[in-house]
């Protein structure tokens, strides 16, 4: 187990998600079959929650073809199908949870303990999805995908958290409350799926790699970056490149936060308001993220300035 582990570690990002992939599709398929099962002696919820997961099967099963075929010219096929899917699942639970807002059905019990061992799983799974998720950056968009598909399914996970815990922790009828959180989790699942869908329009990647030619070769520089964000936040970007002849070649890259650089008191002050600023920082990385074709002309308006033309 100890060699496993160590050799797991030693895998790199790429490796790591194909890794994961296998055995999420392998779970998430067994846990749909186990739900299905159950949904014939205990309802509909859990019927419900097995198609969930085999929509999720389904489009972690697209992700992973993606990568193993790295066939470009498929690419749209199997992004707009994972982006559907995840749009499907998202409408899914949106109807399921929202009909807690107008139905009398009744909800499930949770003691003490089983509600606080889901509510330290969820926070796990939440922690685990959105650090993939920064992790994925610059990786391709299938991996970005998956990232986002792990995301979506630790978001019902948290729903699942709140109704355990307002179970036992209040006497009131939460109901409609659960419906309402449930409804827009499905809703945020819906908007994933969506960017999912637009993203390749608008992102850096797979357009990072850019090449120019030198219109008067005086410019002696052997390495050349040029800086074109300047955020205090979110990492900024930089044309990193090498001139060889009258060639200038090299990529869009992102360097790591400045929040790194920050004082000790600083990042300490952050960490502890951490589940306050998580979602107005997720907001401006999500609009970041649409920046990729203006960070490409910036930097080609750049060149054109210093007597360059793209190649």
């Amino acid at each position: 187990m100890v060699k496993l582990i160590k050799k797991y570690k030693e895998l790199s990002f790429e490796e790591k998600c194909v890794f994961s992939a296998r055995f999420s599709l392998v779970f998430n398929t067994l846990l749909a079959i186990g739900k299905i099962i159950l949904s014939f002696f205990k309802g509909v919820f859990f019927l419900v929650s097995g198609i969930l997961n085999i929509i999720i099967m389904v489009s972690k099963l697209e992700c992973y073809i993606g990568i193993r075929n790295k066939d470009k010219d498929s690419f749209k096929y199997h992004n707009n199908l994972i982006g559907l899917f995840v749009i499907l699942a998202g409408i899914q639970y949106a109807i399921y949870m929202g009909r807690m807002i107008y139905s009398s059905v009744e909800v499930m019990e949770y003691g003490m303990r089983l509600g606080t061992t889901i509510a330290l799983v969820s926070f796990i799974e939440l922690g685990i999805a959105i650090k993939g998720l920064f992790n994925s950056y610059g990786k391709g968009h299938y991996y970005r995908n998956l990232k986002l598909i792990n995301l979506s399914s630790a978001l019902t996970a948290m729903v699942l958290t709140e109704i355990a815990i307002t179970s036992f922790a209040s006497e009131a009828d939460m109901r409609f409350i659960n419906g309402i959180f449930g409804l827009s989790v499905g809703a945020i699942i819906c908007l994933i799926g969506i960017f999912i869908l637009i993203a390749p329009k608008y992102s850096i990647v797979d357009k990072e790699h850019r090449v120019y030619i030198i219109k008067d070769n005086e410019n002696n520089d052997e390495e050349i970056k040029i800086q074109l964000t300047n955020s205090k936040i979110y990492g900024n970007y930089f044309y990193l490149a090498k001139k060889t002849g009258n060639l200038i070649e090299g990529n869009i890259v992102q360097e790591k936060s400045p929040i790194r650089k920050w004082n000790i008191y600083l990042k300490i002050l952050v960490i502890v308001l951490s589940e306050i600023l998580i979602f107005p920082y997720a907001i401006g990385a999500f609009i970041n993220s649409f920046k990729g074709n203006k960070l490409v002309k910036k930097l080609d308006n750049i060149m054109k300035e210093r007597g360059c033309v793209e190649c």
